[in-house]
């Protein structure tokens, strides 16, 4: 299907839509979508913190959110 024929075909569905909150999520995601990427917003500092963190995750070396909670001497929510 074709990028103008996919475009044709969501106009027509959404002129006929009357589900509020469908209409309120696709709203949502149409403005999401216009501020752009959020992590060309972050810092030098913050980008290295996250390739630090998936290089950590790639090595092995993670831990699961009950080690995590048992450390804080609370237990697992859920």
């Amino acid at each position: 299907m074709s990028t103008d024929a996919m475009r044709v075909e969501l106009i027509q569905w959404l002129s006929h839509l009357d589900d509020k909150g469908l209409l309120a999520s696709l709203l949502h995601f149409k403005k999401a979508n216009e501020a752009g990427d959020w992590y060309d917003s972050l810092t030098v500092e913050q980008k290295e913190a996250i390739a630090e963190g998936e290089a950590d995750v790639k090595a092995g070396r993670v831990k699961s959110s009950a080690e995590v909670w048992k450390k804080y001497g609370r237990s697992p929510k859920g």
